[in-house]
């Protein structure tokens, strides 16, 4: 039993690390924006954080670090900056259509002189 809640405890731990790991990265990339973007200098920023690994035809980015694949330098910037520019910008909520009005159900009223059961 002991064994058991000692290796929950390290899944945790190894998953909360990877949480940590992951915004890390994420606040690195980040900070390139305050370059100028399609600069060479973000390009460079980027490039630091991830370093280039090109590939002649990689397939299209699921993550962060699948633009590292790209061999053309603007496509690699404009990778980075879907991803990086998405999370930057808070979302506002969308606004919903006027709430429709409560529905009242009203019981319905015996007949006078109905049997009870």
């Amino acid at each position: 039993m002991m064994r058991v809640l000692a290796m929950s405890a390290l899944a945790g731990a190894m998953g909360l690390a990877a949480t940590v790991e992951a915004r890390s990265l994420h606040d690195r990339l980040r900070s390139c924006l305050e370059l100028k973007d399609m600069t060479k200098e973000r390009l460079d920023c980027y490039d630091a954080i991830l370093s280039p690994q090109p590939k002649p035809m990689p397939l299209p980015a699921k993550v962060v670090s699948d633009c590292r694949f790209s061999e053309v330098e603007n496509a690699r910037l404009i990778c980075f900056n879907r991803f990086v520019e998405n999370t930057a910008k808070p979302v506002a909520p969308k606004a919903t259509a006027t709430p429709a009005e409560p529905t009242v159900v009203v019981p319905t009223a015996r007949p006078t002189g109905a049997p009870t059961r």
